[in-house]
């Protein structure tokens, strides 16, 4: 009973940090937007648009090298990009197949109160499909926008990617839905696992409301030097790392809005 009311409480907590957010930055990126099905090209593989957790998000980047370009595949109204925007990146870029979710991030953007210490942050209009991953690229992030085939499109352009230019080249992955299929892979290994929120729900890595961090390696798994921030792993992150640093054989569930 004392474990379903922390739930509640922190769910509710979620809920005040969107609309902080928005009000903190003077823009507009909470809400669930449902995106333009029939024009995906992998049919109905997509999930709608709900922004990801700032502090969440925030504290996974902070022990990411702050280099080239961070892209957001599947970045809706921009909220991922706006946080990514608060580190010293090149470039953000947000990949976004549905024009009126893409218009409504550049609006968000140009409206950012704070001054980014970003050098540029941008959304683009386009299939994640289609799109040519920058070779300067070292964050990949996702808040599991899409599944199945478009998924593993998506992840053979970020592969091409970094085999063209072998680097250090991260995967940031909230609710990992296609997990297994990307450790099947050969070409990542599960570096940090996080919570998805917030404060974070109780024994939340034992379901989907985790952060999965993947370092990208070559076909032969050998993988480009990384210069993570190291620290100390919390009891609950050590348990995480446990689970998914293998296929979760993880039954994921939708629940409803």
């Amino acid at each position: 009973m004392g474990g379903q009311y922390l739930s509640r409480v922190i769910r509710r907590l979620y809920g005040y940090e969107q609309r902080i957010f928005d009000n903190y930055l003077g823009v507009s990126t909470s809400g669930v937007s449902y995106t333009e099905i029939d024009k995906f090209h992998a049919d109905t593989e997509n999930w709608p648009y709900l922004g990801c957790q700032w502090p969440a998000l925030s504290l996974v980047l902070r022990d990411l090298k702050h280099a080239g370009t961070f892209v957001d595949l599947g970045s809706g109204k921009g909220k991922a990009l706006l946080i990514a925007g608060m580190f010293p990146y090149q470039k953000v870029v947000g990949v976004e197949i549905d024009s009126e979710l893409s218009m409504e991030a550049r609006r968000n953007i140009e409206q950012m109160r704070r001054k980014p210490r970003a050098t540029m942050i941008e959304s683009i209009t386009a299939s994640v499909v289609d799109w040519k991953i920058p070779d300067d690229t070292s964050v990949i992030f996702m808040s599991n926008p899409f599944f199945g085939e478009t998924f593993r499109q998506a992840m053979e352009n970020v592969f091409a990617s970094y085999d063209r230019k072998p680097r250090e080249m991260h995967i940031v992955y909230m609710f990992p839905w296609e997990h297994d299929w990307l450790l099947s892979t050969g070409r990542v290994q599960v570096e940090t696992v996080r919570s998805e929120g917030w404060p974070s729900l109780p024994r939340w890595w034992a379901d989907e409301h985790v952060t999965v961090v993947y370092h990208i390696t070559a076909e032969d798994g050998v993988a480009a030097q990384c210069q993570s921030r190291s620290r100390r792993r919390s009891k609950d992150e050590r348990l995480a790392l446990q689970r998914w640093d293998r296929p979760a054989a993880h039954s994921f569930s939708i629940e409803p809005l």
